[in-house]
């Protein structure tokens, strides 16, 4: 395909190489730059070395062919293609010509899949390659005569007991589980003795029946049928603080941020949340999910509960364990577990004979148990005091609390009380599609393509210490959340804190380095008025926005060190996508795009993570909500419930509002333009009329409407303010605001934004075109706080930009985009080496963008200047001339 598409382009085989690199992922691009040079420029040379290192041999076509599932993601005719692709492959590697060897290869192949593994493994090095028949049927048989003949010869065959190759288990456990008869030979022993002693038979029996020749799990007397659970069943063992039978053995951690002591139990496959850990792990906001499970009593009894479980991190002496604790609400006094899922994430090897603990990467290092763990509140001081509201106070599932799923009073008003009950049974169906947290989409993963360039890194930025707290916190956040975790990289980016509306502080990430040697994605996002041209008028809407969208999705494992970060509590990486990246909002389209794709007569727009479904009447709209609900269960995706809409006949979708009767347009875009105050002197008159002078070739007779307005800036002429003047100013303030000025964006057109900056006020304007053909597609404006009016020239310039670009974030994300500023010196704002501050928060903001900078004259950026300063409540200024009378004394 690669070299059709280049000879379809008439691009000879001499510049093939940089387009193969550029095309390539960064690993295989590596392989061929430490080829020597002259084979790293010869095609032929690459290619060869490509298709020996990566062609799938025929075994493995084969094995492709055989296995395939067709997925819900795909059509039936993709399946098709894709299991023909991989037959042709098998046949060609093997150069199948003919029907009769195609014959042959398919009897030889079904001979292959009822032979055992053991005969695989004997003929491994040229199995492949047996594919005829009768040739591959005179190997099994002659292979299976010797095997018959050694069978006669042998009475037993010895295995390694289980417990040998398992290193979380204790050394007696190892001793007793897989007891050798007395009279059993020894591995050494084995060919003195076949021939000399005769076979026994099998003195095998079942623990729970004593029935001969079966061990309990195969037993047919004690096996019972499984029951179908609504989840995984899993079985785990219940140990209570003051059950003799407690493991002896605990490990030292900090969870929380507090230090405790847990017991490591190697005969339970899932770690346990003991009932005061429980406790703190709900104070401490942790977000919990229902599981059924069968609990395995201290008497050997099994009970089906509803137990709850949540994923949380442990500090194990500096090394960061991600693990899953099953909590029992219900439980009174038992203890935290950790089990064999804990070990082996951790890597830990156990010695309990000398009461030890060591990391399998470093043996030498051995850390001791805790001392005396059989007294919880004694000597885990910072977990058991620590107190917590009763269990009877505080919801179990915490996910189903804090946020109703049920229609809200704005929601549904046009629905009568049947339709609602049935809407709210609906959302309660499909609460978990707004419960917080779990595993990342499997989906789409995130990459990050830096090609040939090297790592890159930067320095951490200095911070106070009341900031580094604020930090520390945010950071054990994430780390619980399973968002980021500990790392060694040669990238590192650094930390910038800034502040939320409400007080708390969101974590940013410089990575404007990184983004400048990332190649761009250029999956295309859709085009906004193509969005709105498809959005039908119907009474039945839903908005639907995913929480947090970027950390729904995992960052591809070989390019997470890219997102690695540097902080002073050291270098961390994202496991989820985090805000920043250059692909970021390609990457998030792609996946809503294939969300999409698998909805069956659902009328559903979707730009990033704003989802609109549009349905002709009210069980249409159930059946499509119900579809959507469906998918996003199946692709783990998280919908926030205070910002969906649901049942509405009225919704804000990108900036419009689409209702029954039609689009309109958001007030919003012209009510800057709508507040301007009629003037009060001829100053004002003059910079309203060069704002209306600049669209006066959309406007028929423009001159004679401004004519009262024009005339009062004549030299010599008197202030006077009547209906003339008032009818003018009106006029031309609704053409401001009316088509064709005022009009819908084109996708296929540049956006320009206008910004200025007064004051006391921020002004800009969006635009498309180019002279004299500019339409305006919305205004905006707003007056500085007074903490902002302190800020300098520079500064509010600045800020104007970057108030600006998140304004019209909907129109210019993801494109090109010019910035036209009167102010010269704000070119700055793009290459600021060490941002600090707010000139940081701004840097990083428009990381995501990709804007160009110009200068303009402050003569052609009249509409901006014109929004930035707004005429202000003349109350605050008004000065009151007072006249008096002196009665002089007279002669």
């Amino acid at each position: 395909m690669f070299e059709r598409q280049l000879k379809f382009v008439n691009i000879p085989e001499t510049n093939w190489i940089p387009y193969l690199i550029g095309s390539l992922p960064s690993e295989i691009n590596q392989m061929i730059v430490k080829e020597n040079e002259e084979d790293s420029k010869d095609y032929a040379k690459v290619k060869e070395m490509l298709l020996k290192r990566y062609r799938l041999t025929a075994d493995r076509f084969r094995q492709l062919f055989v296995q395939h599932r067709k997925s819900a993601e795909i059509t039936w005719k993709d399946y098709t293609f894709e299991l023909k692709s991989y037959f042709e492959g098998w046949t060609t590697e093997l150069n199948i010509s003919t029907f009769e060897e195609l014959k042959e290869l398919i009897i030889a192949d079904q001979i292959k899949r009822r032979t055992p593994p053991e005969f695989k493994e004997h003929f491994l090095d040229y199995w492949s390659e047996l594919n005829k028949p009768f040739e591959l049927a005179e190997k099994l048989d002659a292979y299976e005569t010797v095997k018959l003949g050694m069978k006669k010869h042998v009475s037993a065959i010895v295995k390694k007991p289980f417990f040998k190759e398992n290193v979380f288990h204790p050394e007696r456990k190892c001793k007793t589980s897989h007891p050798r008869e007395v009279n059993q030979p020894r591995s050494n022993d084995f060919d003195k003795s076949v021939s000399s002693r005769p076979e026994r038979k099998s003195s095998i029996r079942c623990y729970g029946c004593g029935y001969p020749g079966f061990i309990q799990s195969k037993c047919p007397k004690c096996t019972k049928p499984k029951e179908e659970l609504k989840t995984v069943v899993q079985s785990i063992k219940l140990y209570v603080a003051e059950s003799p039978d407690s493991p002896s053995s605990s490990i030292c951690l900090t969870v929380c941020g507090r230090d405790a002591a847990f017991c490591a139990d190697t005969g339970a496959s899932n770690s346990i949340a003991g009932e005061e850990f429980f406790k703190l792990l709900r104070d401490h906001k942790f977000r919990f999910y229902k599981k059924d499970i069968t609990m395995v009593l201290a008497d050997g009894k099994e009970r089906n509960v509803e137990a709850l479980t949540t994923t949380v991190n442990l500090n194990v002496e500096g090394k960061i364990v991600r693990v899953k604790f099953i909590a029992l609400p219900e439980a009174k006094g038992n203890r935290t577990l950790l089990g064999t899922d804990f070990l082996q994430a951790a890597a830990i090897v156990l010695n309990i004979q000398n009461g030890t603990w060591h990391f399998s990467e470093n043996p030498h290092k051995q850390f001791s148990f805790y001392k005396n763990p059989s007294d919880v509140k004694e000597n885990l001081p910072t977990i058991s005091s620590h107190k917590v509201t009763s269990p009877e106070t505080i919801p179990v599932a915490l996910p189903e609390t804090s946020v109703p799923v049920i229609l809200r009073e704005d929601e549904g008003k046009h629905l009568t009380s049947k339709q609602r009950d049935k809407f709210n049974s609906l959302l309660k169906e499909f609460e978990t599609c707004f419960h917080p947290g779990g595993d990342p989409t499997p989906f789409i993963e995130h990459r990050i393509q830096t090609g040939n360039n090297l790592p890159v890194s930067e320095p951490p930025y200095r911070m106070t210490p009341a900031k580094k707290e604020l930090l520390k916190k945010e950071l054990e956040s994430l780390l619980a959340e399973g968002i980021i975790e500990e790392c060694e990289s040669p990238y590192a980016s650094p930390v910038v804190l800034v502040p939320k509306p409400n007080g708390s502080i969101r974590l940013c990430i410089d990575y404007r380095k990184l983004n400048a040697t990332t190649i761009p994605d250029t999956y295309p996002l859709p085009r906004m008025d193509d969005l709105l041209n498809e959005a039908k008028s119907t009474k039945f809407m839903s908005t639907i926005d995913l929480k947090a969208g970027y950390h729904q999705v995992k960052v591809y494992e070989a390019d997470q060190e890219k997102t690695a970060f540097i902080c002073p509590f050291g270098t961390y990486k994202f496991l989820r996508m985090p805000f920043g990246l250059r692909n970021a909002p390609a990457t998030f389209q792609r996946l809503i795009d294939k969300f999409r794709s698998g909805l069956k007569d659902v009328f559903a727009l979707s730009y990033l993570d704003d989802i609109i479904v549009l349905s002709e009447n009210f069980d249409k709209h159930l059946s499509d909500l119900r579809q959507v609900f469906e998918r996003l269960s199946l692709f783990k995706l998280t919908a926030n419930r205070n910002k969906c809409n649901f049942a509405c006949n009225r919704v804000k979708y990108l900036g419009h509002y689409i209702t029954e009767q039609g689009i309109e347009v958001d007030a919003d875009k012209v009510s800057s333009v709508q507040k301007i105050t009629e003037p009060t002197c001829v100053k004002e008159v003059q910079s309203y009329l060069q704002t209306c002078s600049w669209f006066r070739r959309y406007v028929p007779h423009f001159s004679e409407i401004a004519r009262p307005l024009s005339d009062l800036t004549k030299k010599n002429k008197t202030w006077t303010w009547g209906e003339p003047e008032r009818k003018a100013f009106e006029s031309l303030k609704k053409m401001l605001i009316s088509p064709p000025v005022l009009s819908q964006p084109d996708g296929s057109k540049p956006f320009i934004i206008r910004t200025d900056a007064s004051s006391y006020a921020l002004g800009a304007v969006l635009i498309q075109g180019e002279k004299p053909e500019e339409h305006v597609i919305e205004y905006a404006s707003r007056l500085l706080s007074s903490a902002e009016r302190n800020y300098s020239t520079t500064e509010r310039e600045a800020l104007a930009v970057v108030w600006a670009l998140e304004k019209f974030r909907g129109y210019v994300e993801n494109q090109e985009i010019i910035i036209a500023s009167d102010h010269q010196p704000l070119k700055w704002l793009m290459s600021i080496k060490s941002p600090s501050g707010r000139l940081a928060r701004w840097a990083l903001q428009i990381q995501s963008f990709h804007p160009k900078i110009l200068y303009t004259p402050g003569k052609s950026n009249v509409v901006a200047d014109l929004l930035s300063r707004p005429v202000q409540d003349n109350k605050e200024f008004v000065c009151n001339l007072n006249t008096i009378s002196i009665e002089l004394p007279s002669r």
